[in-house]
């Protein structure tokens, strides 16, 4: 069995905090993406001012060319973006061509030319308008979708926070499952949007716990076959606790699945490899890091480097070993490092299910 995997230094500490405590950064609207449409703007309109220059200022389609850039200014900054644009198509195409004729004394008003630039005006004014509004409403959709968000995550919150309670030992457990399943997802690929969706996923993964005797949850040291059993179906009970409603669709796939191990040993379901689906593969490792590295009733709290052993030890057999290289990539180095999985684990992947029996699996509760 593999365990050369290098130790942990202090370097990988502060980056397990960072991943515990403040999670993953939020998106932001981006600057390089405005200062790129800003640019395309004035491509347009350089475009458009060569073409009329090309001309001379010769009446023609080409003053066409004025329209696409106030277009795209009136969708991407609204009216003022669309004034602003309307600018340089004035003083090219327009009764005043000072971009095409600085010399005052060849200028003559031109009906066509006079018209045009009003009509240039008038979509600029219409496009920026209509956009300004749709723009307000998809800000008023977007609030409101925001809040109605909000209230089912303070709702998962409630609900898990009752599971935790019957646990007492746990402290913040499930705060810290939800950062560490959200950056493990993010590693893995996942979008942001999917990864947060997760995270918060995470913290019900024990909800089926409401429904188990807190003698059991609480009882100091191991329990017999028949207590095993009964918390064990904390999985099922809790997948039929968030039966309903779209919004617990991961929740209800981490809170069925979060105890399957990778070599079908696990339960419920005795899923195995890829049939556990992702989102419980990722809780599966962060539940356990957690659980290992803070004290619980029927186990004391593991060193930081021992549980990082422990992960590698089970790659393969309780976790999914490509999931728990990269959150030892997460927590050595700050981010994943590529590398196929039989290139990590050459005689974990290939090793049979019942090795898994020697290498003293983590208890799960």
């Amino acid at each position: 069995m593999q365990t050369s995997r290098p130790a942990v230094a202090s370097g990988p500490r502060q980056r397990l905090e960072a991943i515990v405590v403040r999670g993953p950064l939020r998106r932001h609207e981006s600057r390089l993406t405005l200062a790129l449409a800003a640019a395309l703007v004035a491509v347009l309109l350089l475009v458009h001012w060569a073409a009329v220059l090309a001309l001379a200022g010769q009446p023609g389609p080409v003053h066409h060319l004025g329209y696409p850039p106030i277009l795209l200014a009136a969708y991407l900054f609204g009216l003022r973006g669309a004034l602003l644009a309307l600018v340089v198509p004035a003083l090219v195409s327009g009764p005043i061509p000072v971009l095409v004729e600085p010399d005052p004394a060849s200028w003559a008003v031109d009906e066509a030319a006079t018209l045009r630039v009003f009509v240039y005006f008038l979509v600029a004014l219409i496009t920026g308008v209509l956009f300004d509004r749709l723009r307000s409403a998809l800000d008023g959709w977007r609030t409101t979708a925001v809040r109605v968000i909000e209230r089912e995550r303070e709702g998962m919150v409630a609900l898990a926070r009752g599971a935790e309670a019957k646990d007492t030992d746990t402290g913040d457990h499930i705060i810290r499952v939800r950062h560490v399943s959200e950056r493990l997802a993010l590693a893995a690929g996942m979008d942001r949007e999917v990864a947060a969706d997760l995270g918060w996923a995470a913290m019900l993964h024990d909800i089926g716990k409401l429904r188990v005797p807190d003698a059991l949850l609480r009882k100091p040291g191991p329990l017999d076959g028949e207590e095993q059993a009964i918390v064990r179906m904390h999985t099922v009970w809790g997948a039929e606790i968030l039966a309903e409603g779209d919004a617990f669709t991961n929740a209800r796939t981490v809170a069925r699945s979060h105890h399957e191990d990778f070599d079908g040993s696990g339960y419920p379901d005795g899923l195995r490899g890829e049939a556990i689906p992702l989102p419980a593969r990722i809780v599966r490792i962060a539940d356990a890091f957690d659980a290992m590295t803070h004290n619980r009733s029927y186990q004391p709290a593991r060193g930081l480097e021992r549980a990082m052993e422990e992960l590698w030890r089970c790659a393969g057999h309780q976790f999914d070993p490509d999931l728990v290289h990269l959150f030892l990539d997460l927590v050595e180095h700050g981010s994943p490092v590529p590398r196929t999985s039989r290139d990590r684990f050459p005689d974990v992947v290939s090793a049979s299910p019942k090795a898994s029996m020697r290498i003293g699996q983590w208890p799960a509760r």
